[in-house]
Protein backbone atom coordinates (compact mmCIF):
# COMPACT_ATOMS: atom_id res chain seq x y z
CA UNK A 1 0.00 0.00 0.00
CA UNK A 2 1.57 3.63 -0.96
CA UNK A 3 0.77 6.86 1.06
CA UNK A 4 -1.93 7.38 -2.48
CA UNK A 5 -3.35 4.31 -2.07
CA UNK A 6 -7.14 3.95 -2.15
CA UNK A 7 -7.09 2.11 1.33
CA UNK A 8 -5.50 5.36 3.46
CA UNK A 9 -8.71 6.95 5.22
CA UNK A 10 -9.71 10.20 3.55
CA UNK A 11 -11.69 12.12 6.35
CA UNK A 12 -15.08 14.26 5.91
CA UNK A 13 -14.82 17.69 5.80
CA UNK A 14 -16.16 18.14 9.85
CA UNK A 15 -13.47 16.02 10.64
CA UNK A 16 -10.42 17.32 8.92
CA UNK A 17 -10.68 20.39 11.88
CA UNK A 18 -10.36 17.85 14.39
CA UNK A 19 -7.65 15.45 13.51
CA UNK A 20 -4.45 15.51 12.20
CA UNK A 21 -3.50 14.34 8.75
CA UNK A 22 -3.59 10.68 8.63
CA UNK A 23 -0.02 9.66 7.93
CA UNK A 24 0.73 6.19 6.31
CA UNK A 25 4.13 5.11 7.62
CA UNK A 26 5.97 1.90 6.22
CA UNK A 27 6.16 -1.24 8.84
CA UNK A 28 9.71 -2.02 8.88
CA UNK A 29 10.33 -5.54 8.42
CA UNK A 30 7.08 -5.67 6.82
CA UNK A 31 6.96 -4.58 3.47
CA UNK A 32 3.63 -2.62 3.85
CA UNK A 33 2.53 0.09 5.47
CA UNK A 34 0.47 1.44 9.05
CA UNK A 35 -1.83 4.12 9.81
CA UNK A 36 -0.07 6.57 11.85
CA UNK A 37 -2.84 6.44 14.94
CA UNK A 38 -2.35 2.79 15.23
CA UNK A 39 -0.42 1.53 18.33
CA UNK A 40 1.94 -1.43 16.99
CA UNK A 41 2.30 -2.82 20.65
CA UNK A 42 -1.21 -3.25 21.11
CA UNK A 43 -2.58 -3.30 17.61
CA UNK A 44 -5.13 -1.24 18.71
CA UNK A 45 -6.42 2.49 17.39
CA UNK A 46 -4.72 5.38 19.77
CA UNK A 47 -8.19 7.46 18.67
CA UNK A 48 -10.48 4.93 18.51
CA UNK A 49 -13.30 6.35 20.07
CA UNK A 50 -12.41 9.39 17.65
CA UNK A 51 -11.85 7.89 14.39
CA UNK A 52 -12.43 8.63 11.50
CA UNK A 53 -15.62 8.16 9.20
CA UNK A 54 -14.12 5.86 6.95
CA UNK A 55 -12.43 3.86 10.24
CA UNK A 56 -15.93 3.33 11.63
CA UNK A 57 -17.27 2.25 8.39
CA UNK A 58 -14.29 -0.57 7.62
CA UNK A 59 -14.60 -3.10 6.65
CA UNK A 60 -17.44 -1.12 4.32
CA UNK A 61 -16.23 0.69 1.62
CA UNK A 62 -18.19 2.62 -1.58
CA UNK A 63 -15.97 1.60 -4.32
CA UNK A 64 -16.23 3.51 -7.56
CA UNK A 65 -15.81 1.78 -10.55
CA UNK A 66 -17.36 1.58 -14.60
CA UNK A 67 -18.92 4.80 -13.65
CA UNK A 68 -21.28 3.45 -10.86
CA UNK A 69 -20.33 3.79 -6.96
CA UNK A 70 -21.48 0.43 -4.92
CA UNK A 71 -21.96 -0.31 -1.83
CA UNK A 72 -18.68 -2.85 -1.15
CA UNK A 73 -16.99 -5.14 1.39
CA UNK A 74 -13.17 -5.77 1.49
CA UNK A 75 -12.79 -9.15 0.99
CA UNK A 76 -9.66 -9.10 2.52
CA UNK A 77 -11.05 -8.71 6.29
CA UNK A 78 -10.58 -11.83 8.93
CA UNK A 79 -14.07 -10.92 10.11
CA UNK A 80 -15.79 -10.81 7.20
CA UNK A 81 -13.95 -14.21 5.68
CA UNK A 82 -15.18 -15.54 8.92
CA UNK A 83 -19.05 -14.71 8.14
CA UNK A 84 -19.38 -13.56 4.51
CA UNK A 85 -21.46 -16.72 4.69
CA UNK A 86 -23.86 -16.36 8.18
CA UNK A 87 -27.40 -15.67 7.89
CA UNK A 88 -27.03 -12.89 10.30
CA UNK A 89 -24.21 -10.90 8.72
CA UNK A 90 -26.62 -11.24 5.37
CA UNK A 91 -29.33 -10.45 7.24
CA UNK A 92 -26.82 -6.81 8.64
CA UNK A 93 -26.15 -5.90 5.00
CA UNK A 94 -29.38 -5.75 4.32
CA UNK A 95 -30.17 -3.40 7.08
CA UNK A 96 -26.61 -1.32 5.69
CA UNK A 97 -27.73 -1.56 2.15
CA UNK A 98 -31.41 0.05 3.58
CA UNK A 99 -29.21 2.58 5.59
CA UNK A 100 -26.84 3.79 3.21
CA UNK A 101 -29.70 4.38 0.52
CA UNK A 102 -31.38 7.02 2.72
CA UNK A 103 -31.21 10.33 1.58
CA UNK A 104 -28.98 11.73 4.18
CA UNK A 105 -26.53 9.25 3.74
CA UNK A 106 -26.32 9.46 0.21
CA UNK A 107 -26.08 13.68 0.88
CA UNK A 108 -22.31 12.55 3.56
CA UNK A 109 -21.40 10.73 -0.26
CA UNK A 110 -22.30 13.65 -2.35
CA UNK A 111 -20.79 16.39 0.07
CA UNK A 112 -17.59 13.97 0.28
CA UNK A 113 -17.27 12.70 -3.27
CA UNK A 114 -13.21 11.37 -1.84
CA UNK A 115 -14.87 8.66 0.18
CA UNK A 116 -15.40 6.94 -2.86
CA UNK A 117 -12.31 5.22 -4.38
CA UNK A 118 -11.34 2.82 -6.90
CA UNK A 119 -10.84 -0.53 -4.58
CA UNK A 120 -9.24 -4.10 -5.73
CA UNK A 121 -10.55 -7.15 -3.97
CA UNK A 122 -14.02 -5.57 -2.30
CA UNK A 123 -17.18 -7.31 -3.37
CA UNK A 124 -20.16 -4.89 -4.58
CA UNK A 125 -23.03 -5.24 -2.39
CA UNK A 126 -24.96 -2.79 -3.70
CA UNK A 127 -25.38 -0.25 -6.56
CA UNK A 128 -25.83 3.48 -4.90
CA UNK A 129 -27.78 6.53 -7.18
CA UNK A 130 -26.18 9.23 -6.02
Amino acid sequence: MQENSSWVPRLLEGEKNRLEKIRILPNPGQGNFICSFLDKESNKCKIYHSRPFECQFYPFVFNGAMDKVFLAVDLNCTFIKENVREQKFKDYIHSLINLVKTPSFLNILKDNPHLIQNYEGVLALAALDI
